[in-house]
Protein backbone atom coordinates (compact mmCIF):
# COMPACT_ATOMS: atom_id res chain seq x y z
CA UNK A 1 0.00 0.00 0.00
CA UNK A 2 1.01 3.68 -0.64
CA UNK A 3 1.30 5.15 2.50
CA UNK A 4 1.31 8.49 0.65
CA UNK A 5 -2.14 8.33 0.01
CA UNK A 6 -3.49 6.50 2.97
CA UNK A 7 -6.11 8.24 4.80
CA UNK A 8 -6.97 7.38 8.21
CA UNK A 9 -10.62 6.89 9.28
CA UNK A 10 -12.30 10.12 10.78
CA UNK A 11 -9.50 12.03 8.91
CA UNK A 12 -10.90 15.56 6.78
CA UNK A 13 -9.16 16.75 3.77
CA UNK A 14 -9.95 19.13 1.56
CA UNK A 15 -8.29 19.34 -2.36
CA UNK A 16 -8.48 22.66 -3.30
CA UNK A 17 -6.96 24.69 -6.54
CA UNK A 18 -4.21 26.47 -6.33
CA UNK A 19 -5.81 29.44 -8.05
CA UNK A 20 -8.49 29.49 -5.55
CA UNK A 21 -6.24 28.49 -2.56
CA UNK A 22 -4.66 32.25 -3.60
CA UNK A 23 -7.95 33.48 -3.70
CA UNK A 24 -8.68 32.54 -0.52
CA UNK A 25 -5.31 33.69 1.33
CA UNK A 26 -5.84 37.41 -0.51
CA UNK A 27 -9.29 37.47 1.03
CA UNK A 28 -8.07 36.52 4.66
CA UNK A 29 -5.39 39.20 4.25
CA UNK A 30 -8.01 41.97 3.38
CA UNK A 31 -9.70 40.75 6.47
CA UNK A 32 -6.77 40.87 8.75
CA UNK A 33 -6.21 44.51 7.23
CA UNK A 34 -9.84 46.04 7.42
CA UNK A 35 -9.63 44.86 11.07
CA UNK A 36 -6.37 46.24 12.11
CA UNK A 37 -6.85 49.54 10.24
CA UNK A 38 -10.29 50.08 11.53
CA UNK A 39 -9.60 51.35 14.39
CA UNK A 40 -6.94 53.57 13.22
CA UNK A 41 -9.47 54.98 10.61
CA UNK A 42 -12.10 55.51 13.21
CA UNK A 43 -9.04 57.04 15.82
CA UNK A 44 -7.81 59.51 12.95
CA UNK A 45 -10.95 60.24 10.59
CA UNK A 46 -11.48 63.18 9.23
CA UNK A 47 -14.12 65.13 10.05
CA UNK A 48 -16.79 67.22 8.40
CA UNK A 49 -15.47 70.45 10.16
CA UNK A 50 -12.14 69.45 8.68
CA UNK A 51 -12.97 68.35 5.57
CA UNK A 52 -16.14 71.52 4.90
CA UNK A 53 -14.89 75.24 3.74
CA UNK A 54 -18.76 76.49 5.21
CA UNK A 55 -20.09 74.55 8.31
CA UNK A 56 -23.90 74.88 9.20
CA UNK A 57 -24.20 74.35 12.96
CA UNK A 58 -27.72 73.39 13.81
CA UNK A 59 -29.86 71.74 15.99
CA UNK A 60 -32.39 69.07 14.68
CA UNK A 61 -34.54 70.00 17.50
CA UNK A 62 -35.63 73.28 16.61
CA UNK A 63 -38.59 73.77 14.04
CA UNK A 64 -37.82 76.69 13.43
CA UNK A 65 -34.13 76.87 12.52
CA UNK A 66 -34.65 76.09 8.41
CA UNK A 67 -31.60 77.59 6.83
CA UNK A 68 -31.72 75.55 3.75
CA UNK A 69 -32.27 78.76 1.48
CA UNK A 70 -29.10 80.13 3.06
CA UNK A 71 -27.61 77.26 2.25
CA UNK A 72 -28.64 77.37 -1.29
CA UNK A 73 -27.83 81.17 -1.31
CA UNK A 74 -24.28 80.75 -0.46
CA UNK A 75 -23.27 77.80 -2.84
CA UNK A 76 -24.30 80.27 -5.23
CA UNK A 77 -21.95 82.91 -4.09
CA UNK A 78 -19.45 80.49 -3.02
CA UNK A 79 -19.92 77.68 -5.50
CA UNK A 80 -16.44 75.74 -5.20
CA UNK A 81 -16.59 75.48 -1.39
CA UNK A 82 -17.98 72.38 0.60
CA UNK A 83 -20.93 73.19 3.13
CA UNK A 84 -20.73 70.09 5.70
CA UNK A 85 -23.59 69.75 8.04
CA UNK A 86 -23.10 69.24 11.63
CA UNK A 87 -25.97 68.70 14.57
CA UNK A 88 -25.55 70.51 17.87
CA UNK A 89 -26.46 66.64 19.92
CA UNK A 90 -23.87 65.27 17.91
CA UNK A 91 -20.29 65.05 19.81
CA UNK A 92 -18.30 67.25 17.25
CA UNK A 93 -21.45 69.84 17.16
CA UNK A 94 -21.01 70.47 20.96
CA UNK A 95 -17.46 70.97 20.46
CA UNK A 96 -17.60 73.66 17.81
CA UNK A 97 -20.41 75.07 20.00
CA UNK A 98 -18.76 75.53 23.19
CA UNK A 99 -15.02 76.27 21.31
CA UNK A 100 -16.19 79.14 19.36
CA UNK A 101 -18.22 80.64 21.75
CA UNK A 102 -21.96 80.46 20.64
CA UNK A 103 -25.01 81.81 22.51
CA UNK A 104 -27.46 80.42 19.79
CA UNK A 105 -28.20 78.55 16.43
CA UNK A 106 -28.25 77.60 13.83
CA UNK A 107 -24.27 79.44 13.03
CA UNK A 108 -23.57 79.36 9.82
CA UNK A 109 -19.54 79.27 10.08
CA UNK A 110 -16.75 80.23 7.42
CA UNK A 111 -13.14 79.31 7.83
CA UNK A 112 -10.66 81.64 7.01
CA UNK A 113 -9.83 81.30 3.58
CA UNK A 114 -13.02 82.60 2.49
CA UNK A 115 -11.11 85.65 2.74
CA UNK A 116 -9.18 84.24 -0.16
CA UNK A 117 -12.54 84.36 -2.36
CA UNK A 118 -13.25 86.89 -4.47
CA UNK A 119 -17.29 86.85 -3.70
CA UNK A 120 -15.70 87.71 -0.07
CA UNK A 121 -16.47 91.01 -0.12
CA UNK A 122 -20.56 89.79 -0.48
CA UNK A 123 -20.45 88.77 3.25
CA UNK A 124 -17.82 90.80 4.48
CA UNK A 125 -19.52 93.07 6.49
CA UNK A 126 -21.74 90.04 7.55
CA UNK A 127 -19.21 88.19 9.46
CA UNK A 128 -17.81 88.21 13.17
CA UNK A 129 -15.11 86.35 14.99
CA UNK A 130 -16.13 83.43 16.92
CA UNK A 131 -13.35 81.20 18.37
CA UNK A 132 -11.19 80.04 15.26
CA UNK A 133 -14.46 80.94 12.74
CA UNK A 134 -16.25 83.68 10.95
CA UNK A 135 -19.50 83.81 12.06
CA UNK A 136 -22.78 85.12 9.17
CA UNK A 137 -25.08 86.86 11.26
CA UNK A 138 -28.52 85.87 10.42
CA UNK A 139 -30.19 86.89 12.98
CA UNK A 140 -29.94 83.30 14.83
CA UNK A 141 -32.24 83.17 18.52
CA UNK A 142 -32.38 79.34 19.52
CA UNK A 143 -30.36 78.40 22.40
CA UNK A 144 -29.81 74.35 22.31
CA UNK A 145 -28.84 74.98 26.02
CA UNK A 146 -32.18 75.62 27.03
CA UNK A 147 -35.53 73.61 27.04
CA UNK A 148 -37.14 72.65 24.38
CA UNK A 149 -40.84 73.24 24.92
CA UNK A 150 -42.77 70.52 22.91
CA UNK A 151 -40.33 67.65 22.75
CA UNK A 152 -41.00 65.78 26.14
CA UNK A 153 -37.26 65.38 26.81
CA UNK A 154 -35.71 67.42 29.73
CA UNK A 155 -33.05 69.38 27.55
CA UNK A 156 -31.51 71.30 30.40
CA UNK A 157 -31.43 68.72 32.78
CA UNK A 158 -33.09 70.02 35.46
CA UNK A 159 -35.96 67.61 36.07
CA UNK A 160 -38.31 69.29 34.91
CA UNK A 161 -39.67 68.65 31.20
CA UNK A 162 -41.50 71.15 27.98
CA UNK A 163 -44.15 73.97 29.99
CA UNK A 164 -43.16 72.39 33.12
CA UNK A 165 -40.02 74.53 32.99
CA UNK A 166 -40.40 77.94 34.00
CA UNK A 167 -38.45 79.16 30.81
CA UNK A 168 -41.21 77.51 28.58
CA UNK A 169 -44.05 79.72 30.34
CA UNK A 170 -44.32 82.64 27.18
CA UNK A 171 -43.60 80.15 24.83
CA UNK A 172 -46.50 79.65 22.61
CA UNK A 173 -46.41 75.89 23.18
CA UNK A 174 -46.97 76.35 26.66
CA UNK A 175 -49.42 79.26 26.70
CA UNK A 176 -52.55 78.12 27.71
CA UNK A 177 -54.63 81.19 26.51
CA UNK A 178 -54.14 82.31 22.47
CA UNK A 179 -54.47 85.91 22.60
CA UNK A 180 -56.20 86.83 19.19
CA UNK A 181 -58.34 84.23 18.40
CA UNK A 182 -61.22 85.50 19.86
CA UNK A 183 -62.13 82.51 22.29
CA UNK A 184 -61.97 81.66 25.60
CA UNK A 185 -58.50 79.54 25.97
CA UNK A 186 -58.29 78.61 29.65
CA UNK A 187 -61.73 78.83 30.81
CA UNK A 188 -61.39 81.89 33.34
CA UNK A 189 -64.32 84.00 31.45
CA UNK A 190 -61.39 86.03 29.86
CA UNK A 191 -60.93 86.47 26.10
CA UNK A 192 -57.44 87.28 24.24
CA UNK A 193 -56.66 90.65 25.55
CA UNK A 194 -59.07 90.74 28.76
CA UNK A 195 -56.95 87.94 30.37
CA UNK A 196 -53.90 88.70 32.30
CA UNK A 197 -52.15 85.99 30.63
CA UNK A 198 -52.16 88.15 27.79
CA UNK A 199 -50.34 91.32 28.99
CA UNK A 200 -47.28 91.11 27.42
CA UNK A 201 -48.69 89.87 23.93
CA UNK A 202 -47.79 92.23 20.80
CA UNK A 203 -51.32 91.07 20.14
CA UNK A 204 -52.45 93.33 23.07
CA UNK A 205 -51.49 96.58 21.50
CA UNK A 206 -53.57 99.82 21.50
CA UNK A 207 -56.21 99.24 19.37
CA UNK A 208 -56.89 102.29 16.33
CA UNK A 209 -59.75 103.02 13.82
CA UNK A 210 -56.82 103.06 11.12
CA UNK A 211 -53.21 100.96 12.24
CA UNK A 212 -50.55 102.72 11.96
CA UNK A 213 -47.88 100.32 9.94
CA UNK A 214 -43.98 101.41 10.39
CA UNK A 215 -41.52 98.45 8.33
CA UNK A 216 -38.12 98.97 9.51
CA UNK A 217 -35.49 97.74 6.93
CA UNK A 218 -32.05 98.31 5.17
CA UNK A 219 -33.26 98.40 1.15
CA UNK A 220 -30.78 95.41 0.21
CA UNK A 221 -31.18 93.40 3.19
CA UNK A 222 -32.01 90.23 1.94
CA UNK A 223 -34.39 89.85 5.03
CA UNK A 224 -35.72 93.30 5.14
CA UNK A 225 -36.38 92.50 1.15
CA UNK A 226 -38.25 89.27 1.68
CA UNK A 227 -41.00 90.87 4.68
CA UNK A 228 -41.53 93.71 1.93
CA UNK A 229 -42.54 91.12 -0.65
CA UNK A 230 -44.36 89.83 1.54
CA UNK A 231 -45.95 92.83 2.44
CA UNK A 232 -47.17 94.22 -0.52
CA UNK A 233 -50.09 92.22 -1.04
CA UNK A 234 -51.81 93.19 2.77
CA UNK A 235 -50.50 96.82 1.86
CA UNK A 236 -52.36 96.78 -0.93
CA UNK A 237 -55.18 94.73 -0.28
CA UNK A 238 -56.01 97.16 3.29
CA UNK A 239 -55.06 100.63 0.98
CA UNK A 240 -55.89 103.56 3.01
CA UNK A 241 -57.59 101.55 5.68
CA UNK A 242 -53.90 101.55 7.18
CA UNK A 243 -51.23 103.93 7.33
CA UNK A 244 -48.47 102.12 5.98
CA UNK A 245 -44.91 103.09 5.62
CA UNK A 246 -41.12 101.91 4.89
CA UNK A 247 -38.57 103.25 7.58
CA UNK A 248 -35.26 102.68 7.73
CA UNK A 249 -32.75 101.14 10.47
CA UNK A 250 -30.54 103.97 11.51
CA UNK A 251 -27.52 102.29 9.52
CA UNK A 252 -26.53 100.93 6.62
CA UNK A 253 -24.89 97.47 6.61
CA UNK A 254 -24.96 97.98 2.46
CA UNK A 255 -22.54 100.65 1.64
CA UNK A 256 -23.49 103.90 -0.31
CA UNK A 257 -25.45 102.25 -2.37
CA UNK A 258 -27.84 101.33 -0.06
CA UNK A 259 -27.78 104.83 1.35
CA UNK A 260 -28.73 106.08 -1.97
CA UNK A 261 -31.67 104.09 -2.57
CA UNK A 262 -33.27 104.44 1.18
CA UNK A 263 -33.05 108.42 0.52
CA UNK A 264 -34.40 108.29 -2.64
CA UNK A 265 -37.21 105.56 -1.23
CA UNK A 266 -37.78 108.21 1.30
CA UNK A 267 -38.45 111.07 -1.43
CA UNK A 268 -41.31 108.55 -3.09
CA UNK A 269 -43.25 108.06 0.06
CA UNK A 270 -43.05 111.79 0.97
CA UNK A 271 -43.43 113.40 -2.65
CA UNK A 272 -45.48 110.40 -4.65
CA UNK A 273 -46.48 108.25 -1.78
CA UNK A 274 -49.34 107.02 -4.41
CA UNK A 275 -46.67 105.74 -6.72
CA UNK A 276 -44.04 104.16 -3.86
CA UNK A 277 -45.78 100.58 -3.73
CA UNK A 278 -45.36 100.64 -7.66
CA UNK A 279 -42.17 101.81 -7.33
CA UNK A 280 -41.10 99.37 -4.33
CA UNK A 281 -42.85 96.02 -6.22
CA UNK A 282 -40.59 97.10 -9.01
CA UNK A 283 -37.63 97.16 -7.23
CA UNK A 284 -38.16 94.49 -5.13
CA UNK A 285 -37.62 92.54 -8.70
CA UNK A 286 -34.01 92.72 -9.45
CA UNK A 287 -33.22 96.07 -7.29
CA UNK A 288 -33.00 98.03 -10.96
CA UNK A 289 -33.58 101.68 -9.59
CA UNK A 290 -33.29 103.29 -12.59
CA UNK A 291 -35.61 100.64 -14.29
CA UNK A 292 -37.71 101.49 -11.81
CA UNK A 293 -38.15 104.95 -11.53
CA UNK A 294 -38.78 105.17 -15.03
CA UNK A 295 -41.23 102.43 -14.98
CA UNK A 296 -43.05 104.51 -12.50
CA UNK A 297 -42.76 107.46 -14.31
CA UNK A 298 -41.26 109.14 -11.23
CA UNK A 299 -39.16 112.66 -11.42
CA UNK A 300 -39.97 116.34 -10.79
CA UNK A 301 -39.99 117.07 -7.09
CA UNK A 302 -37.29 113.99 -6.33
CA UNK A 303 -33.95 115.73 -7.22
CA UNK A 304 -34.77 118.58 -4.82
CA UNK A 305 -36.15 116.31 -2.14
CA UNK A 306 -32.96 114.25 -2.36
CA UNK A 307 -30.73 117.38 -2.13
CA UNK A 308 -32.56 118.86 0.73
CA UNK A 309 -32.80 115.64 2.99
CA UNK A 310 -28.69 114.96 2.50
CA UNK A 311 -28.10 118.35 4.02
CA UNK A 312 -30.91 118.31 6.24
CA UNK A 313 -29.25 114.62 8.25
CA UNK A 314 -25.78 114.77 6.83
CA UNK A 315 -26.01 111.38 5.01
CA UNK A 316 -23.51 112.22 2.33
CA UNK A 317 -21.45 114.14 5.18
CA UNK A 318 -21.32 110.72 7.40
CA UNK A 319 -20.74 108.50 4.51
CA UNK A 320 -17.38 110.09 3.59
CA UNK A 321 -16.69 110.92 7.69
CA UNK A 322 -15.58 107.65 9.24
CA UNK A 323 -15.28 109.26 12.40
CA UNK A 324 -19.07 108.80 12.32
CA UNK A 325 -20.08 105.49 11.41
CA UNK A 326 -21.40 102.95 14.16
CA UNK A 327 -18.55 100.49 13.73
CA UNK A 328 -18.00 99.51 10.36
CA UNK A 329 -21.18 100.90 9.03
CA UNK A 330 -22.06 104.06 8.14
CA UNK A 331 -25.07 105.75 10.17
CA UNK A 332 -28.75 106.39 8.53
CA UNK A 333 -30.43 109.15 10.56
CA UNK A 334 -33.54 110.11 8.82
CA UNK A 335 -35.64 108.02 10.85
CA UNK A 336 -33.14 107.97 13.76
CA UNK A 337 -35.51 109.31 16.61
CA UNK A 338 -37.99 106.35 15.67
CA UNK A 339 -35.21 103.87 15.99
CA UNK A 340 -34.55 104.75 19.07
CA UNK A 341 -38.12 105.14 20.35
CA UNK A 342 -39.12 101.63 19.36
CA UNK A 343 -35.84 99.65 20.14
CA UNK A 344 -35.13 99.18 16.58
CA UNK A 345 -31.59 97.07 16.42
CA UNK A 346 -31.85 95.63 12.88
CA UNK A 347 -33.69 94.38 9.72
CA UNK A 348 -36.68 93.74 9.67
CA UNK A 349 -38.39 95.20 12.21
CA UNK A 350 -42.17 95.67 12.28
CA UNK A 351 -43.93 98.05 14.30
CA UNK A 352 -47.80 98.27 14.91
CA UNK A 353 -49.70 101.00 16.70
CA UNK A 354 -46.42 101.61 18.27
CA UNK A 355 -45.89 97.90 19.35
CA UNK A 356 -43.09 96.13 18.22
CA UNK A 357 -44.71 92.59 16.39
CA UNK A 358 -43.39 89.20 15.95
CA UNK A 359 -44.47 87.87 13.00
CA UNK A 360 -43.38 85.72 9.96
CA UNK A 361 -43.39 87.21 6.68
CA UNK A 362 -45.84 85.40 4.66
CA UNK A 363 -48.66 87.81 3.65
CA UNK A 364 -51.39 85.62 5.56
CA UNK A 365 -49.32 86.41 8.67
CA UNK A 366 -48.65 90.10 7.58
CA UNK A 367 -52.21 91.11 6.79
CA UNK A 368 -53.76 88.76 10.21
CA UNK A 369 -50.83 90.71 11.87
CA UNK A 370 -52.20 93.85 10.64
CA UNK A 371 -55.80 93.49 11.54
CA UNK A 372 -55.18 92.59 14.93
CA UNK A 373 -54.36 96.39 15.49
CA UNK A 374 -57.93 97.63 14.24
CA UNK A 375 -60.80 98.23 16.50
CA UNK A 376 -62.64 96.71 14.21
CA UNK A 377 -61.66 94.77 11.42
CA UNK A 378 -63.09 95.44 7.99
CA UNK A 379 -64.03 92.59 5.53
CA UNK A 380 -60.54 92.68 3.88
CA UNK A 381 -59.48 90.97 6.85
CA UNK A 382 -61.33 87.75 5.71
CA UNK A 383 -59.65 87.57 2.73
CA UNK A 384 -57.30 84.73 2.08
CA UNK A 385 -53.18 85.73 1.35
CA UNK A 386 -50.68 83.64 0.58
CA UNK A 387 -49.00 81.37 3.45
CA UNK A 388 -45.81 80.88 1.51
CA UNK A 389 -42.89 82.83 2.73
CA UNK A 390 -41.25 84.89 -0.22
CA UNK A 391 -37.69 84.39 -0.85
CA UNK A 392 -34.94 86.05 1.14
CA UNK A 393 -33.09 88.56 -1.80
CA UNK A 394 -34.49 89.85 -4.79
CA UNK A 395 -37.01 87.76 -7.06
CA UNK A 396 -40.92 86.94 -6.12
CA UNK A 397 -40.58 83.47 -6.01
CA UNK A 398 -42.18 81.65 -2.92
CA UNK A 399 -40.88 78.68 -0.84
CA UNK A 400 -42.23 76.95 2.23
CA UNK A 401 -38.38 75.85 3.53
CA UNK A 402 -37.58 79.84 3.05
CA UNK A 403 -36.91 81.01 6.36
CA UNK A 404 -38.39 83.00 8.21
CA UNK A 405 -35.93 84.54 11.00
CA UNK A 406 -32.82 85.75 9.71
CA UNK A 407 -32.11 89.67 9.76
CA UNK A 408 -29.16 92.26 9.15
CA UNK A 409 -27.84 93.64 12.20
Amino acid sequence: MDLKNKVKKGDFVVKVKKKNLLIILAVIAIIAIVFTVKPYLQKNKISIADSSDIIVLNDLRCKECDVASVITQLKSVFPDFVVGEIDYMDEEGKKIYGESDLTVLPAILFKDNVKDNANYTQVENYLEQKGDFLSLRIGASFDPAGEVCDNEIDDNDNGKTDCEDESCKTNPACMETICNDGKDDDGDGLVDCDDPDCEKSWQCMPKTDKPEVELFVMSYCPYGTQIEKGMLPAARLLGDKIDFSVKFVYYAMHGEKEVNEQTLQYCIQKEYNNKYLDYLECFLEEGDTEGCLEEVSLTGKLNSCIENTDKEFKITEKLNDESTWLGSYPPFDIDKELNEEYGVSGSPTLIINGVKASVSRDPASLLDAICTGFKVKPAECSEELSSENPSAGFGFSETAASTSSGSCG
